[in-house]
């Protein structure tokens, strides 16, 4: 039978969070955007809705096993899996296709054209070695123990069993060919997994050390005289980039003014960057000086919940790289850590597990969007960035995140499984993961220690910003060099 009350739950927070995505996008989109754009926004709030279900999945989950609510998980799992996939791969990537190919030069259909030349590429490319690679390695080896005991009584489990009374095989393994399905969704969580490990990682660092720094970097209240010395600098340093983007624009007459070989693209990613640190300088001096008190106080309150954010993002990743290595490298694990925390919420009231879960798991995504963002500003020749700013956030960077935080949270989902595995033990997910995905041949290997590299990024990106804190000193050199060229 179905539980009524798991149900209502699960259908208030569904709204809950699509309410939640559309007040993100019309908080966060662009003016130019407004009243425009209306399927790029559609796919948006439906990305980004689907991967927050699909993160809260996991606590209904284990509500749904220990109350035998009749809810088919494992169904559900796989429905919005493969819905993340179709936007993953085929409607999210043709959106950004067609909202980049916009030219004012270029007529519709070419723009559609465009876009639907790339999206066919994308799609033939990632079915052809989907299924090349589903036909070869498609297997998973599941490996079990395997219990021998002559007739004794009331041995179910190797639990059961005295000295020398059972003999106990761990070499055993069943192998049994997966679906096309649950491959498809294999990809994906593996595409998800570099994403995750090396942004996470970052993230998981970078994250409370922005916070804090942003907290120090507060506008402060300043006089006419530091502010005109302050718009002096900034004007020299926006006419020096004036100068460069022309310069750069130049360069790509012959492409059609867009960047097309990898030197120029790692030249405007750089300049992207320099000009997104300006405008944070110009709007953080204006805030100071010419902004009201009224603005200038939200901004200096703002600044004391970031720092209040940063202390307890900080928290949150030392108990996350704690829990990875007591419960996850050491095997045995030395002890059950968040696990035994969440089972113990549970069991005062059920929702304040899930709380805590969705606090430690959207933390993790959190640190992704950080992760790439902080990524993008100091290694610029690989992608370019796509900050979120408030009423400035064309499409385009909506879409990207989207697509970002969605291949993300498949492996940020696998990776709670995993790290909470006494806590959702018999769910639907742990079966898909932990029997299907985990064990695949050639995936395996990655997932029996992609928490090391998520681990090994998290430490050492901690290292390279404790010793170089700031963004701005590159920024800073390439414009003194600019600024010396005849």
């Amino acid at each position: 039978m179905v539980n009524v009350i798991l149900c209502v739950i699960a259908a208030v927070m569904f709204l809950a969070i699509v309410a939640a995505n559309i007040y993100v996008l019309v908080y966060f989109q662009h003016e130019e955007d407004k009243h425009t754009a209306w399927f790029p926004k559609i796919v948006t709030v439906t990305g980004l809705s689907l991967l927050c279900i699909s993160i809260l999945m996991l606590p209904m989950d284990v509500a749904n096993s220990r109350t035998n609510g009749g809810i088919p998980m494992s169904t559900l799992w796989q429905i919005v899996y493969i819905s993340m996939a179709v936007l993953a791969i085929g409607i999210i990537p043709f959106t950004i296709f067609y909202y980049e190919a916009e030219d004012p030069d270029r007529s519709h259909s070419k723009q559609v054209t465009t876009a639907i030349k790339y999206e066919v590429v994308t799609v033939i490319i990632f079915l052809a070695i989907t299924l090349i690679l589903w036909a070869f390695l498609g297997t998973a080896q599941v490996p079990v123990t395997r219990l021998d005991a002559n007739l004794l009584p009331n041995v179910t489990s190797i639990y059961d069993c005295g000295a020398g009374q059972c003999k106990r095989d761990r070499n055993y393994s069943v192998s049994y060919q997966i679906s096309v399905v649950l491959y498809i969704i294999s990809m994906i969580n593996f595409l998800g997994m570099f994403l995750f490990c090396v942004f996470g990682g970052i993230g998981l660092a970078a994250l409370p050390m922005d916070l804090y720094i942003s907290w120090k970097r507060r506008p402060k209240l300043i006089g006419l005289k530091q502010y005109a010395q302050l718009k002096i600098e900034l004007g020299r340093n926006a006419t020096a980039l004036l100068a460069k983007g022309k310069e750069l624009q130049d360069s790509w007459k012959i492409h059609g003014g867009r960047p097309k070989t990898t030197k120029q693209k790692r030249q405007y990613n750089k300049f992207r960057n320099n000009v997104y640190l300006l405008d944070e300088d110009f709007r953080r001096v204006e805030k100071a000086y010419g902004g009201g008190a009224g603005p200038l106080i939200i901004a200096i309150a703002w600044g004391w919940v970031q720092l209040f954010l940063s202390l307890i993002g900080g928290c949150l990743s030392i108990l996350w790289f704690i829990h990875i290595i007591v419960f996850v490298v050491i095997q045995p694990p030395a002890s059950p850590f968040l696990n035994d925390f969440f089972i113990t919420l549970d069991s005062t009231w059920g929702l304040f597990g899930t709380f805590f879960y969705g606090i430690f798991a959207f933390w993790l995504l959190w640190c992704v969007i950080k992760g790439n963002f902080k990524f993008g500003l100091r290694v610029p020749f690989l992608f370019s960035i796509h900050p979120m700013k408030v009423g400035e956030t064309m499409m385009n960077s909506f879409l990207f995140n989207t697509l970002l935080l969605m291949l993300a949270s498949v492996t940020i989902t696998q990776f709670c499984s995993d790290a909470f595995s006494l806590y959702n033990r018999f769910t639907g997910i742990y079966t898909l993961f932990s029997v299907g995905v985990r064990y695949l041949i050639f995936f395996r290997w990655f997932w029996k220690y992609y928490f090391w590299a998520l681990f090994g990024f998290g430490f050492l990106s901690l290292l390279y910003l404790a010793i170089f804190p700031s963004d701005r000193k590159q920024v800073q050199k390439e414009l003194n060099t600019i600024h010396e060229l005849p």
